[in-house]
């Protein structure tokens, strides 16, 4: 049920030092009893860790990727640049531009730069790797690993879950390598690596959100969680109100602003407004200043790390300047550490009480969710498991600490796509369209707009129905037949095929069986009851699915559905919950391997066809 704020409930704003019920089960890497269990859990973390990892590389050992425009992203920024240089030498075998609008001059002549329409996060992730090897960066490489870190996320991310241990493993064994993170690992070309960088803020936010709210998986009677979702407190007084108006304000001037093609730096200023009108907002809802603490850890790990990195790259002697006041700074506060030990120890008792309340949590949940926004744009749509699910005590304290965290990277989105484009929004996705509506194989209709209902029907049979070519005569991208020799039809046999994945997308069902588990999760409805994991969880699938099935292309080429590493996060809690409520645990062990077994036969295919 929906609790006040004041109330000492754990997960739902208790003081840090109320008694936990839950403090005895498994949570994240953490397991409540001696220390043997404990172990066990982290020794089980790493071992899915490495075997993604040695999974990934060795099914694909040569990662050859012609698309790598995050790495030439990256590159630009370091050059002080937002546009990417296009028409140039490049690294052997990283010399394909798709997907780049040219930049034109006044007279419509070739300036030999591009736009991109990716949203930034990859490659601020790659920027520290970029600025060591530059255009030689083996973004395919990184992808496996970073692919198999996001598996130790999601095993953590599921210890918040009441689920059996071998439960936890298997489905977080299954994201790795039963469903397409697999195939996307093993590719680590631009489309995937945005998939895999997604996937690690998302698996976190989710696992902060159920860590500061453990009753959310706990089915309760339907009557008493719906009369409790109509009776939300407010909290904060007319402080949190008047900061909400003041954010619609911003955000309405920043529209307007856009519009009227003001200068970028008035832009990036009501940006910078937003941005402490959202850090009020949260103070006022949580009654406190520690809610901020996950803010400043990203201000300056995800906008001071990069920031120093190109600042060095255009200006290396004000680099060592600011290096020089950091070790100061640094060396001072060690000293100062030591000489009053007593200080120092009650600063960071405090640090970690701040980081620990469940208000705390739910702002970086939601700080999180933004920044797998900036890395899949879609992924925005999954915003109300926030609202259902995390630390605050109701709905509506949950939807505003999570929305002021999810709006600092999702307002610097804005900013940074302005001051690319002179648009809030990416027009290079229309522009992409208007060039891809020649492949008339993929059914593309010119008098149909990018985002449009009328594709549901037909991507949502690649979605759910698109079967592998049996037997094919020829690969649909060649007219050469295939058998040609007489011999028979083999697995892996390029020449003479028995199936191939279908270029278009594959069904999810088919390719990663194990999500059947997934409507499991809503058995106790037949009691009347509900979980708001569950229910947050099923929103925020088909909420992404939904608007990911408007899109004109489903992303071909491609083994399965990728476009299903948006809302997998997601999905996996249902997965868990399912088979969980199942009761056995043979169901999930015969579907997960199957989902292993078809995932390697995809993947290798991938790989044999150079895609």
């Amino acid at each position: 049920m929906e609790r006040s704020i004041t109330q000492a409930t754990p997960g739902h704003g208790a003081p840090a030092h109320a008694k936990d019920p839950a403090a005895d089960r498994t949570d994240g890497w953490v397991t409540g009893g001696d220390d043997g269990a404990r172990a066990s859990t982290f020794v089980w973390g790493i071992a899915l860790v490495v075997a993604s990892l040695v999974a990934y590389i060795f099914i694909n050992p040569d990662r050859q990727n012609p698309y790598i425009h995050f790495v030439w992203q990256a590159q630009a920024w370091l050059d002080g640049q937002i546009s990417i240089p296009i028409h140039v030498q490049t690294p052997p075998g990283n010399s394909w531009y798709q997907d780049v609008q040219p930049i034109l001059d006044a007279f419509g002549n070739d300036t030999n730069r591009g736009t991109i329409p990716f949203p930034p996060l990859p490659a601020l992730v790659l920027l520290p790797f970029v600025a060591t090897w530059h255009l030689f960066t083996n973004e395919g490489l990184l992808a496996t690993i970073f692919a198999a870190l996001d598996v130790g996320i999601a095993y953590w991310m599921l210890g918040y879950l009441p689920i059996r241990s071998e439960i936890r493993v298997l489905t977080a064994l299954f994201l790795g390598l039963g469903t397409v993170l697999w195939y996307a690992a093993a590719i680590g070309s631009t489309w995937f690596w945005a998939h895999i960088v997604a996937i690690g803020c998302l698996l976190g936010a989710i696992g902060l959100a159920l860590s500061a709210d453990r009753e959310a998986a706990g089915p309760l009677p339907l009557a008493d969680e719906i009369a409790a979702a109509r009776r939300p407190e407010w909290s904060g007084g007319w402080l949190s109100a008047a900061t909400i108006v003041v954010l619609g304000a911003l955000g309405a001037l920043l529209y307007v602003l856009a519009g009227a093609g003001t200068a970028v730096a008035a832009i990036a200023g009501v940006g910078v407004l937003i941005a402490i009108a959202a850090a009020a907002m949260a103070m006022a809802v949580s009654g406190g200043r520690g809610v901020l603490m996950p803010l400043l850890l990203a201000l300056v790990l995800v906008g001071g790390v990069p920031a120093g990195l190109v600042l060095g790259a255009q200006w290396p002697l004000a680099l060592a300047i600011v290096d020089a006041i950091g070790l100061v700074a640094l060396v001072g506060m060690v000293g100062l550490a030591r000489l009053r030990r007593e200080a120092a120890d009650r600063a960071m008792i405090a640090f970690r009480v701040a980081l620990g309340r469940p208000e705390s949590r739910q702002l970086a949940a939601g700080l999180l969710f933004g920044l797998a926004c900036t890395a899949r744009l879609t992924i925005v749509f999954g915003f109300p498991f926030l609202i259902i699910v995390g630390g605050g005590g109701n709905w509506l304290r949950r939807g505003l600490l999570a929305g002021a965290g999810a709006a600092v990277p999702l307002t610097a989105l804005l900013v940074y796509t302005y001051a690319g484009t002179g648009h809030l929004f990416n027009p290079v996705y229309d522009y992409l369209y208007h060039q891809e509506l020649g492949y008339t194989f993929l059914n593309y209709h010119a008098d149909w707009s990018v985002e449009d209902l009328r594709y549901v029907p037909q991507n949502l049979m690649i979605m759910l129905f698109n079967t592998p070519l049996i037997m094919p005569g020829h690969y649909p991208w060649s007219a050469d037949l295939l058998c040609q020799s007489g011999g028979a039809r083999g697995l892996f046999d390029k020449s003479c095929p028995l199936a191939v994945p279908n270029w278009v997308g594959n069904s999810i069902i088919l390719t990663s069986p194990a999500y059947l588990l997934a409507p499991l999760a809503w058995r106790p409805i037949q009691r009347l009851k509900i979980d708001r994991a569950t229910a947050g969880a099923t929103v925020a699938v088909v909420a992404i699915a939904f608007v990911n099935l408007m899109h004109f292309s489903q992303g071909w080429v491609q083994f399965g559905y990728r476009f299903s590493n948006d809302f997998a996060p997601f999905a996996l809690i249902l997965v868990a919950l399912g088979a969980s409520r199942l009761g056995r645990l043979w169901p999930l062990v015969l579907l997960v391997a199957a989902s292993i077994v078809i995932n390697f036969w995809g993947t290798t295919w991938g790989v044999i066809l150079g895609w």
